[in-house]
């Protein structure tokens, strides 16, 4: 068994938690938020997150079709053109290194898209998925988990 991060570092969790709470008022939408938070878990290949989104997207009423084609998002005719853009920029900013750096075009349609404000918004969602990632799989966080951030959706990723 790997360390518990959560009792180690529990101030910080609370204040990560406390940013997620925030961040479910965003005006992008709480299901457009779990499906960018699931395609950058899956990117991470984050077992954890992966399952806890989905099982939110599904608590949300989210189809099947649409949580099993994330990771097929580009060829899939099931996604919105606003959200085949959060998903590009969510993408980008997760691989920024590779994608080295974030191109005009996407910024300019991103912004278009959802406003300055918005994106500021959809960033800073992608930045703390990918900072849960980074603790859940070096980490190994145990699935069974996964039942309690359900019932307290304020405290999850």
């Amino acid at each position: 068994m790997r360390a518990n991060y959560f009792q180690l570092i529990p101030s910080e969790i609370r204040q990560l938690t406390s940013i997620e709470s925030t961040m479910a008022n965003y005006s992008i939408g709480t299901q457009l938020l779990e499906l960018i938070k699931l395609r950058v878990s899956q990117i991470n290949g984050c077992s954890f997150c992966v399952s806890l989104h989905t099982q939110q997207l599904r608590l949300m009423n989210e189809t099947n079709e649409r949580i099993d084609l994330v990771s097929v998002w580009q060829e899939a005719p099931c996604y919105t053109d606003r959200e085949r853009t959060a998903f590009r920029w969510a993408e980008s900013l997760t691989r920024l290194a590779d994608e080295c750096g974030i191109h005009a075009p996407l910024y300019t349609e991103s912004v278009n898209e959802f406003g300055e404000e918005g994106l500021s918004q959809l960033s800073l969602a992608v930045a703390m998925i990918n900072t849960w990632n980074r603790l859940a799989v070096p980490f190994q966080t145990d699935h069974q988990f996964i039942a309690s951030l359900l019932q307290h959706p304020a405290t999850t990723n």
